[in-house]
């Protein structure tokens, strides 16, 4: 009975702390939260400007409030689909119907790995220098679960907790394990840093996004020769 009542009080606090995640912006937990931009039903608030490009997508997103951290992936679907965007990178002509950013199950593709962390482990035992950061503020991926992985490659820490720096204010924390595998936090990064690069983070702290890849070498303590 008492066993019972334990595996009951914890769904119970767990369904209660989903709800309260539920009030929350996943990806960013300091923006306002939003819809996510996914293929979806047509939203008759867009803009003019829009109106055209969106009656050529068969699956047009619903587009968020501009000021969202989601509203430049909404501009992705015209961009990518745009045919002067696939002319220039190369796509032919017929090979892909239509881009879409998060597909639904619908990829024909079986998931028969649970677990990759032996893989994970034997890249490690080969001790290339490698870099894993992760945002602070990023609760889709929360950076201690990173934290937690990148441990488990290594089991002892050359170089611990210390902060890098952009214009000589912390922008993170960092510290170094064994097999060359150093960690980084990313001070107020969001869960959708790596990939849209120029036109999310941009948009947000521009500086730290331009200056990423020089960070990077403080952070390795790359010399220069």
């Amino acid at each position: 009975m008492e066993e019972e009542e334990g595996a009951w009080g914890r769904k119970r606090r767990l369904s209660g702390a989903d709800t309260l995640f539920d009030e929350i912006s996943a990806p960013h937990i300091l923006h306002n939260k939003c819809i996510a931009v996914s293929p979806g039903p047509s939203d008759v608030s867009r803009r003019k400007i829009l109106n055209e490009e969106v009656d050529l997508l068969q699956n047009p997103p619903p587009r968020p409030p501009i000021e969202c951290i989601e509203y430049p992936h909404y501009l992705l679907y015209f961009w990518v689909n745009n045919n002067a965007t696939r002319e220039t990178l190369g796509i032919k002509k017929g090979t892909v119907n239509e881009w879409v950013r998060c597909h639904q199950g619908d990829l024909p593709y079986d998931e028969d790995i649970v677990n990759g962390i032996e893989y994970h482990r034997k890249v490690a035992s080969l001790n290339y220098r490698t870099l894993v950061y992760s945002g602070d503020h990023d609760a889709v991926l929360p950076f201690l679960s990173t934290q937690a992985w990148v441990r488990s490659l290594s089991d002892h820490i050359v170089d611990d907790w210390r902060a890098w720096h952009l214009d000589g204010q912390s922008a993170g924390f960092t510290m170094t394990y064994g097999n060359n595998v150093t960690f980084a936090t990313v001070k107020v990064k969001a869960h959708i840093f790596l990939f849209p690069l120029c036109i999310v983070y941009y948009r947000f702290q521009p500086k730290l996004a331009l200056y990423m890849p020089v960070s990077f070498r403080e952070i390795l303590q790359i010399k220069d020769v």
